[in-house]
């Protein structure tokens, strides 16, 4: 299912390098759209697809093969885990090349104007920053997905336990970005990006943010705070520890249905 949407973003993008190759506007816009979609679909699909698999694998049919399995619990989400780590990993890179290939297919070359002024010559540190953020925020939804769904077949809930995964992992997923918010903000470590790289600091980023005045300085806006890293022990913090809940859910209240 996910290789398939990868597929699509290959054909879609050779269709836009010939019909950009040919001079043919409409057919070039139609493979930027599909490029578009197929972006959209591959992180999608793989959201859908990770939640399936452990869903059918542990709580479905196949759930009372898994479960008898001579493995601990720890063993069989931790086996789902990294493997839904690695298929999200792959497709938001997937996405990434995408949205790359259609700026190339656009020539959209002014998008460097606007990545000088708003990051000036941060952009590098700045994507680094995010890049590992990102990678233990995925951590973070997947303990969510998991804790979520552990949760909803426990014997109190497993009567509606598709409808309450979905309401568990709101939750869940609103209560984790709060203790980012607050751990991003006020957590006295971040790492301030400047012209001439990155540096770790000890600055609040919530008094930063109340001290400066973006209108009326000349850098770019990224320099002017410090990003606060907080968010990504907050988020690995959060993960491990609904890692371990939907594991001991799975072992002592969970139900197969």
């Amino acid at each position: 299912m996910i290789p398939v949407a990868y597929l699509a973003i290959a054909a879609s993008y050779l269709l836009g390098l010939l019909a950009k190759s040919l001079k043919i506007d409409q057919l070039l816009g139609t493979a930027s759209v599909l490029l578009i979609l197929g972006a959209i679909a591959s992180v999608l699909v793989t959201f859908i697809f990770i939640i399936l698999r452990f869903h059918k694998g542990v709580f479905g049919a196949e759930g009372y093969l898994t479960q008898t399995l001579p493995v601990g619990k720890g063993q069989i989400i931790a086996s789902k885990a990294i493997s839904a780590y690695i298929w999200t990993v792959l497709s938001i890179l997937v996405a990434i090349l995408a949205v790359l290939g259609l700026f190339q297919l656009l020539d959209m070359k002014d998008i460097g104007k606007y990545i000088e002024l708003l990051f000036g010559s941060s952009f590098t540190p700045f994507v680094v920053f995010v890049t590992v953020t990102g990678f233990i925020q995925i951590l973070a939804y997947i303990g969510e997905l998991y804790f979520a769904i552990a949760l909803a077949n426990t014997r109190l809930f497993i009567r509606n336990n598709i409808a309450l995964s979905v309401v568990f992992f709101f939750a869940a997923n609103f209560v984790v970005g709060l203790l980012e918010i607050v751990a991003m903000l006020f957590i006295p470590l971040g790492v301030r990006i400047s012209d001439t790289g990155a540096s770790f600091t000890t600055e609040i980023m919530a008094g930063s943010l109340s001290n400066i005045d973006l209108l009326a300085s000349s850098q770019p806006p990224l320099s002017e705070i410090p990003l606060g890293i907080g968010s990504g022990f907050a988020d690995l913090a959060a993960g491990i520890v609904l890692l371990l809940l939907a594991r001991w859910l799975m072992a002592h209240k969970t139900s197969v249905k």
